[in-house]
């Protein structure tokens, strides 16, 4: 029975429920306050995030790389908008 419910699966639209994100974890970096948010899909969890400055400057992000533990999806959300401040500064804005 296992086979045939694989195989019925690839032809169906089912997939597995993703849960929205929820602010976890935030740091400070030059002047931008930084919060990551981890969306669990099954049994990992997708990079999810903002980046704000000031009270009316904010830039929500998402990427397709998933992780296997909520810590390590903080960890890397974090390197990714410090890279993203980094290369763009206050152009993230815009």
């Amino acid at each position: 029975m296992g086979l045939l419910k694989s195989l019925l699966g690839i032809f169906t639209a089912e997939s597995d429920p993703v849960t929205s994100p929820t602010t976890t974890s935030q740091e400070e970096y030059k002047g931008y306050l930084l919060s990551a948010s981890p969306a669990a899909e099954g049994a990992q969890f997708r990079i999810s995030g903002f980046i704000e400055k000031g009270e009316d400057k904010k830039h929500t992000f998402i990427r397709a790389d998933v992780l296997p533990t909520s810590e390590l999806c903080v960890k890397e959300t974090f390197r990714k908008a410090k890279l993203m401040i980094d290369q763009q500064g206050d152009n993230i804005f815009n």
